[in-house]
């Protein structure tokens, strides 16, 4: 199965992928993130 980061678009291996929970719109949303985008959303919820 094909992923892509919801951030970027960039084409995810299965196995190098992290999922992130946010509110968006009043509801709980669950995306896909590749690892540069999850590192950065990392050290984003960090400040």
């Amino acid at each position: 199965m094909e992923n892509n980061c919801f951030y970027c678009d960039y084409k995810v291996d299965e196995r190098k992928h992290h999922y992130i929970t946010f509110f968006k719109d009043g509801s709980e949303t669950e995306e896909l993130l590749c690892n540069a985008c999850y590192e950065e959303w990392l050290e984003g919820i960090k400040e």
